[in-house]
């Protein structure tokens, strides 16, 4: 007679965990946070135009309103990192919900540049909030063996979000109506604020406030078997065992991760894609060959690309490994600014140009950076060290996102080549310094800084057979 019964061994297999559907639909429920963020981006993109001819902006103020919202998240992530010792990350992704739509209204109803940019700035007190613990929230109900596709599912977010605003604002910016453009961004907020109130607590959160019988609860719903729960939950436990630490123990015990992700902020960020998503209209706007369109195209070149590059990036994340992504997205960056540097106005060529420079970065250095952050740092500082990253991330763009317009109208086509420069020092710094942390527990990766050793990462086709074994 066969045995019927299943094996421990099968039973605690999470390479191979059959996964929960209710996992999916949470992950599109917190994953809207992205979306909101990426409206927000993509809107100003569109509404820009018909600003410069309403409030006659130069290119000073239009970097000054486009970074509003950047320098506005730097006061939230502060706040929330503080906040996130007592409050679940549910909770306060619920206040970026409701900051979104009184934001979204407030930029509908401006009638001034300087009141669309303070509203703005209100507007990335969300923002800050939504992108810092969307994804450490995700990243702790997600399943080992498909944490990294769904944490990549916020980066896909994010672009579905600057695609939607492009539409809508192809849609509105021919009659003026910028007003629209940015008030539209409450309808997806509403919907993320109910999504968010259904949806469960983190497990990890709740272990820390010492309810260990309601995170075992919410991890049963969310795992293949009741023993990779347990046992998740045993895991969880072993690391929360120390004292959660502040900013002095982080730069004391996470030194390692923190720099290597500091540094990987700064390719993310100087490498150029804010220049495209934000100002596409105006850098590409007059390209010969394209009429009054090539603004439009320009914007839809660069929506289509982040999208289509990020859903094919999704599963294979997990399969690939993040380092290999990393370093196809890198070369690929590398290359096409180079091209637009030689080719800055060439019609058709440029767009093609554009859309593989954008494919490139939402393919790796889009998902990856934002799935390495909580993965790399440890449970008791992942608060704080994603605060830290986070705020650096935000800082950098808004310095960035307001110097780019000056800067084009300066040195025009040579901002690319800098931009190329840039993105083969990162292929080299992700080649040397980042270790692949595909099909690690997160609980494995945090041991992994402990060691001092990178010889526990191993290839993705390696550590994929050694796991079956």
């Amino acid at each position: 007679m066969s045995q019927t019964s299943t094996s421990p061994q099968k039973t605690l297999d999470r390479a191979h965990e059959k996964i929960p559907p209710r996992v999916y639909l949470i992950a599109l429920l917190a994953g809207l946070s992205g979306l909101l963020y990426g409206y927000d981006s993509g809107a100003i993109s569109a509404a820009l135009p018909p600003m410069i001819e309403d409030f006659g902006l130069s290119e000073g103020s239009v970097g000054a309103i486009t970074s509003m919202l950047l320098f506005g998240s730097l006061p939230a992530i502060v706040v929330a990192s503080v906040a996130a010792l007592r409050f679940d990350r549910r909770h306060l992704l619920l206040v970026a919900g409701v900051i979104f739509v009184v934001g979204s209204i407030g930029c509908g109803l401006a009638t001034s540049a300087g009141l669309v940019g303070a509203w703005r700035f209100f507007l990335g007190l969300g923002v800050g909030i939504a992108n810092m613990f969307g994804l450490i929230y995700l990243s702790e109900l997600a399943p080992t063996r498909i944490r990294g596709m769904l944490s990549g599912l916020y980066q896909l977010a994010v672009n579905c979000g600057i695609l939607s605003a492009y539409v809508v604002g192809g849609a509105l910016a021919p009659s003026g109506a910028w007003e629209w453009i940015l008030a539209l961004g409450a309808v997806p907020a509403v919907v993320f604020f109910i999504g968010m109130y259904i949806a469960p607590p983190s497990p990890r959160w709740l272990l820390t406030r010492g309810r260990e019988n309601k995170a075992l609860k919410v991890l049963r719903t969310l795992r293949g078997t009741p023993q990779i729960a347990e046992l998740e939950v045993r895991e969880m436990k072993e690391m929360l065992n120390t004292t959660r630490g502040g900013v002095k123990d982080l730069v004391s015990h996470a030194r390692k991760p923190v720099l290597l992700l500091l540094g990987l902020t700064f390719f993310q960020v100087f490498t150029g894609i804010n220049a495209v998503i934000y100002y596409a209209p105006i850098i590409f706007g007059k390209l010969e060959g394209l009429g009054s369109n090539a603004g439009l195209i320009a914007n839809y070149s660069v929506g289509i690309a982040l999208v289509v590059s990020t859903a094919v990036a999704l599963p294979m994340i997990d399969r690939v490994g993040r380092v290999t992504m990393l370093a196809w997205s890198m070369a690929g960056q590398t290359l096409s600014m180079v091209a637009l540097w030689v080719l800055p106005e060439s019609g058709w060529i440029t767009v093609v140009l554009v859309f593989l420079y954008t494919f490139s970065f939402g393919f790796g250095m889009g998902p990856v950076f934002w799935l390495l952050v909580p993965e790399l740092l440890p449970l008791r500082l992942r608060a704080v060290g994603m605060g830290v990253v986070t705020f650096a991330q935000y800082l950098m763009n808004a310095i960035f996102s307001s110097m780019v317009p000056p800067a084009i109208a300066s040195y025009g086509s040579v901002v690319f080549l800098v931009f190329g420069v840039l993105s083969l020092a990162a292929f080299f710094y992700v080649l040397r310094l980042v270790p692949e942390t595909s099909g690690q527990s997160l609980e494995n990766i945090e041991n992994y800084w402990k060691t001092g050793s990178f010889e526990i990462f191993s290839e993705p086709a390696q550590r994929n057979g050694s796991r079956k074994g």
